[in-house]
């Protein structure tokens, strides 16, 4: 009688890995995808990797294609019907998209599989930093190439809370990073049960002809090495877990901070989303600049007011300028302001015509009572095909404005505190490093307190995607995001430094108060302070070039007393 692993590893190996890689699939290439389910399928199919031989295992590499292709799109195929003009172009999109990272994936677990082996690489160290390395320069390179960003990447963006300390430090690739390393843990730890002693059943069923490396050296050596340093990474990736039960959770970065308090500032934010029930009071198909500006007076008590992405549309220039006069009048204090997300026409400063070409292009507005835009934004990425063909994308990063809110009177110290505020638009969020630009100036280290975030999903699953997105630019700032979705089954809430939980689902105005720390940090985050995920990129390759050059220096150390010997050998001969 057989025994289990003998059955499933070796009599049908193909069938089981390739039921295992499609099963864990369906719960990790999900629309908002989470640390475990994604680290699980990623070490099955790092473990797969290894039998599968491109040069004759063509059809089963074809096959594995195909369905993670598939199992990828379907998670986003009813978000993705109505994303363009029409269902077939979406669908061949999504499809196209899906196939795309998948084969990225599987050319990266096979490269991998294939090579780690080599001669230069029998550093254990550099073999098993390799992948997770890679795994992260690939897809944070795809995200700079990809126009969707982050947003279809095989990035987990959920469920590691343990992790987030890491986030302000070295960025949302090391996330990719830490998938990547528990993936080669958890597979290498499954090769070595794999490859272990066989039990007495399974001693005439298995080949013992003994296996040589580079013929005469055993490779058991190496496969204990191999294994070392598997579980001294693995100790590594649970040794990391630690701060965030300690000092990180102390610093009430688990907690949103306190509202009343010596070392907080009382801010109160909303989010305009006026009910569609003005629709048919009024007669309109769609909400006007009177619904939100309506809407707006009745949440005056605000200090800032976010309109979501492409709230009004005007015709020009001067309409918009005339429009936020309106606003600013409606202020009725000096401590509020009110961010105006727009679309707008404007003539093409490039056209050498003369024929005044109009273009048309996304911003926001942030309006004072002094009758002064006080920062103004155009969207730098535009959804593709849907936005890209009538809308133009900005190429400036976004500005960091100051202002002083006067303090109530219950609020205990100085009665005028600075509040530096910055801001992006909706898909923005989901591009790696979209804040690394941001000002230094006088009154602020660059460091910005409250990111606006006025969007417009058209989709619960799409939603819910870039609320995530919107966390981890959040989180890497080490800042809060006030983010406002107006579009069908939007997620809006406030995220970052101890806050996560969705305000609203939907239409309809929420106002919050929350805690801003004070005095704010006179430092940005490491992340920021290096320029994003880039300077990170390049740590995780010295770790593996680190782990090659030990093993280099290790055998100039043994061979230069080889040399010596020779030379002295030599000097007494002569």
């Amino acid at each position: 009688m057989t025994t289990l692993r003998y059955t499933l590893f070796h009599v049908h190996r193909h069938i089981f890995l390739l039921s295992a890689t499609i099963l864990t699939s369906f719960f990790a290439l999900t629309t908002v995808p989470s640390f475990i389910p994604f680290t699980l399928h990623l070490s099955v199919l790092l473990f797969y990797a290894h039998l599968l031989n491109p040069s004759s295992a063509k059809a089963r590499i074809f096959i594995l294609w195909i369905v993670l292709s598939l199992v990828k799109s379907f998670h986003w195929f009813a978000p993705s019907l109505n994303a363009l003009s029409t269902p077939f172009t979406s669908v061949l999109v999504l499809f196209l998209h899906g196939a795309l990272t998948s084969l990225v994936t599987l050319v990266l677990v096979i490269v991998y599989a294939r090579s780690r082996t080599r001669l230069w690489m029998h550093s254990s160290w550099t073999q098993i930093l390799l992948f997770p390395a890679t795994w992260a320069t690939a897809w944070y390179a795809l995200a700079h190439l990809s126009p969707v960003g982050y947003l279809t990447s095989w990035s987990p963006v959920s469920g590691i809370p343990a992790y987030d300390w890491l986030v302000p430090i070295f960025g949302s690739s090391i996330k990719d990073w830490l998938a990547a390393a528990w993936a080669v843990v958890i597979s290498q730890l499954w090769e070595a049960w794999y490859m272990g002693e066989e039990t007495v059943e399974e001693a005439p069923l298995l080949d013992h002809e003994p296996l040589v490396l580079n013929g005469s050296a055993s490779i058991d050596s190496m496969i204990k090495n191999r294994f070392k340093a598997t579980i001294a990474l693995g100790s590594v990736l649970l040794a990391l877990t630690a701060p965030s039960y300690f000092w990180y959770a102390s610093d009430l970065a688990l907690l949103p901070r306190p509202v009343i308090g010596s070392d907080s500032t009382p801010l109160t934010v909303g989010c305009v989303l006026p009910s569609r029930a003005r629709l048919n009071q009024h007669n309109h198909h769609q909400l006007t600049f009177e619904d939100f500006l309506a809407e707006s007076k009745t949440m005056n008590n605000a200090n800032i007011l976010l309109w979501p992405e492409g709230a009004v549309s005007f015709a020009d220039e001067d309409e918009r300028v005339n429009a936020l006069e309106k606003v600013s009048r409606a202020i009725t204090s000096p401590d509020q302001r009110v961010g105006v997300s727009f679309e707008e026409s404007y003539q093409d400063p490039a056209d050498s015509t003369g024929r005044g070409r109009v273009l048309r292009r996304t911003g926001l507005a942030l309006v004072s009572k002094s009758n002064e835009t006080q920062m103004l934004y155009f969207k730098r990425n535009l959804v593709p095909i849907a936005e890209s063909y009538r809308l133009q994308k900005s190429d400036n990063p976004p500005p960091l404005f100051t202002f002083d809110l006067k303090m109530p009177k219950w609020a205990s110290g100085p009665a005028v505190r600075p509040i530096s505020v910055t801001a992006s638009i909706c898909l923005d969020f989901a591009m790696p490093d979209p804040f690394v630009d941001l000002p230094l100036s006088t009154s602020s280290s660059g460091r910005p307190q409250i990111i606006l975030g006025p969007a417009r999903t058209w989709d619960l699953a799409v939603g819910n995607a870039m609320w995530e997105q919107a966390k981890q630019r959040a989180m890497e700032l080490d800042s809060m995001v006030l983010w406002c979705d107006g579009g069908d089954g939007g997620v809006s809430g406030i995220a970052g430094q101890g806050m996560h939980e969705v305000m609203r689902v939907g239409e309809g105005s929420w106002i919050r108060t929350i805690g801003v720390k004070y005095p704010a940090d006179d430092h940005r985050t490491f992340y920021a302070t290096i320029k994003g995920s880039g300077g990170t990129i390049g740590f995780m390759w010295l770790l593996v070039v680190g782990g090659y050059s030990g093993r280099l220096l290790l055998a100039a150390s043994r061979i230069v007393p080889s040399l010596e010997r020779i030379s002295a050998n030599a000097s007494s001969f002569s």
